[in-house]
């Protein structure tokens, strides 16, 4: 059987960081250690040598308000293998009013051109027996068992309370844990309608219509209605202070809470919609939007205490 060595590399694991061999049977580590030998040896000096990682956050080929994501599983999995990332967790998004189960199968057709280990979570845009009854298939037969909320996106893809605790009490019930976009979508629409109304419709007034306490009040509303229905939580792209320390004082009393930073929210910043070039500012349109560096200070200092759990 032939055998591939890594040499010379450093090795980066969660709680180590060491100069070691590695040694590769069959596609799998069969040692670690100094002065190993294989059939072929490939040189590590100067490199890191760590665990494939894993992107739980992805929208790959996403329909969204009448236009794509720019990545499909082809050329998002690509860019994710050329970065060290082996797996992605992408979401399947019914529209309101479809089959839980044509939506999985719709992004199953999507992902046939995939370059790397993939996953799903599913996503719950409207509430009915229907939905209740496919979310048990979904966990059981398809082996999904997150479900994003969506509390943002007011006429598109946003749940109200009343949908979103009844989908967290069916969550609890299979063992599966629900996951949060956490933003006011009712508090976001008007703060749009009046940006809109004065005419302030550029890149910038994005963040204006989605302040940091917009995410804040939603982060504690759902964290609250995940503790009534018994279930743990995950709020994903987590951006702001005022979110971290809803997460944070959650997790001090006990609660199974769990905070996910995105890459562009801990390196970029809002002076991004501020820039000269109106189509980079542009481009740098997300929700939630870039914050400050004090926002950026706290997601930092979440990560390295352990109040946030996840990057993605």
């Amino acid at each position: 059987m032939a055998s591939t060595v890594i040499k010379g590399g450093t090795i980066v694991t969660a709680d180590l960081t060491y100069k070691s061999d590695v040694k590769i049977e069959d596609g799998k580590i069969v040692a670690i250690g100094n002065g190993l030998d294989g059939d072929k040896t490939l040189d590590a000096t100067g490199c890191y040598v760590m665990p494939g990682g894993i992107d739980p956050h992805t929208h790959l080929e996403m329909p969204f308000m009448g236009t794509y994501s720019s990545d499909d599983f082809e050329s998002g999995t690509r860019a994710a293998l050329s970065g060290g990332t082996t797996m992605v967790v992408d979401f399947a998004l019914p529209s309101p009013g479809q089959s839980l189960l044509e939506a999985i199968q719709m992004w199953d057709n999507k992902s046939g051109r995939a370059n790397c280990d993939y996953s799903f979570h599913m996503a719950i845009t409207w509430w009915s027996e229907q939905v209740f009854n496919e979310m048990e298939t979904i966990v059981r037969d398809k082996g999904i068992n997150t479900f994003k909320h969506f509390m943002a996106y007011k006429g598109a893809l946003m749940v109200d309370d009343d949908e979103m605790y009844s989908s967290f009490q069916r969550c609890a019930e299979l063992g599966a844990m629900p996951l949060v976009h956490a933003e006011n979508g009712d508090v976001v629409a008007q703060l749009q309608a009046k940006l809109m109304a004065e005419g302030n419709n550029g890149p910038e007034a994005h963040a204006y219509s989605r302040p940091p306490e917009v995410e804040g009040e939603a982060t504690n509303r759902a964290i609250m209605i995940a503790d009534m229905a018994g279930v743990p939580l995950y709020v994903v792209h987590t951006s702001c202070e005022q979110s971290h320390e809803a997460i944070r004082r959650a997790r001090q009393k006990g609660k199974r809470v769990y905070g996910e930073p995105l890459i562009q929210h801990l390196t970029l910043d809002e002076s991004e919609y501020a820039h000269a070039d109106w189509d980079h500012a542009a481009r740098r349109v997300m929700s939630p939007p870039f914050r400050n560096k004090q926002h950026q200070d706290s997601l930092w200092a979440g990560l390295q205490a352990g109040s946030l759990s996840v990057v993605a």
